[in-house]
């Protein structure tokens, strides 16, 4: 019997080697997020996350390590805004909570300067506001950010969303959702203008070195700081009255100079051969058709 197996064992032997080999191939290839922690307590979660195909890292390109003054970052964060739909029209509030700004920037920054060209950084925060002057309730918020092309992106993922009540929070854990580049994780849309571009849905590309930036920052419209609701008249993401001034001014092509008609021609044949992206693109031809 014992010579029975032995043999059997063996013909199947490299049967079985092949499947582990395809196996661990399979493993090998898939691409994964890895995370090392930067900060962690029970109101913030801040990692360097980088993506790992196998056993090798993928490359990115990211203009990492990158140093941004917190006090700029606060800055930019307290000008974020997003809108949701409601029954009644559309809410528009701060892409960051007031009362988490701060913090948020400087973990922000810190965590920028730490980063690898092939890392960007995740940030999940909560917030935390007293009810009836006993309960808790606990809001999250988070996204993604990186640098590169000297412009700051960020995709935001949770805007102040509610926790569930019992949603484990303490000293030593912070077990709420990861912010994953590829999922939408509530229904919202960004508020763009410059310098603050819209770079998707729910993703942002902002010139942060701009001067405006080095002060207190609004969008047309702001909410400042709160919550507003306000009617629908039309289906653009920012209402008309908000919106600044078209770029070209209404000028026609008969009003471009030849030099700028030169530049135009240039940019898109480079959006045309893929040699810039389509956000840059729209940047370049915003400050081509403000030149006068």
């Amino acid at each position: 019997m014992a010579h029975l197996l032995s043999a059997r064992v063996l013909r199947i032997l490299p049967t079985l080697v092949l499947v582990a080999v395809l196996a661990s191939s399979v493993v090998g290839c898939a691409t994964r997020n890895v995370r090392h922690p930067i900060s962690n307590d029970y109101l913030m979660k801040v990692d360097l996350v980088r993506e790992v195909k196998g056993f090798t890292t993928v490359e990115r390109e990211f203009d990492h390590p990158a140093v941004i003054a917190p006090v700029r970052l606060s800055n930019i964060l307290r000008a974020l805004e997003v809108e949701m739909n409601a029954e009644d029209g559309t809410i528009r509030q701060p892409a960051i909570h007031p009362a988490i700004v701060n913090r948020v920037a400087e973990e922000l920054s810190e965590a920028l300067e730490k980063a690898s060209p092939s890392e960007e950084v995740a940030v999940k925060a909560v917030r935390k506001q007293r009810r009836l002057g006993v309960l808790d309730t606990k809001y999250l918020t988070t996204f993604l950010a990186y640098v590169k092309n000297d412009q700051l992106y960020l995709s935001l993922r949770r805007v102040d969303w509610p926790l569930p009540t019992g949603a484990e929070t303490t000293k030593t854990k912070n077990v709420f959702p990861d912010p994953i580049r590829e999922r939408k994780s509530m229904d919202f849309r960004v508020v763009t203008g410059e310098p603050i571009y819209f770079a998707g849905q729910q993703d942002l590309e902002i010139d942060w070195r701009n001067d405006a930036f080095e002060n207190t920052f609004h969008l047309p419209g702001t909410s400042k700081g709160r919550k507003r609701r306000r009617q629908v008249l039309e289906t653009s993401r920012i209402p008309q009255e908000e919106r600044p001034r078209e770029e070209s001014g209404g000028m026609g092509i008969d009003q471009l100079t030849p030099e700028q008609l030169r530049a135009l021609a240039d940019l898109e044949e480079d959006r045309r051969e893929g040699r810039i992206t389509e956000t840059a693109y729209q940047r370049q031809r915003r400050q081509l058709l403000r030149q006068r």
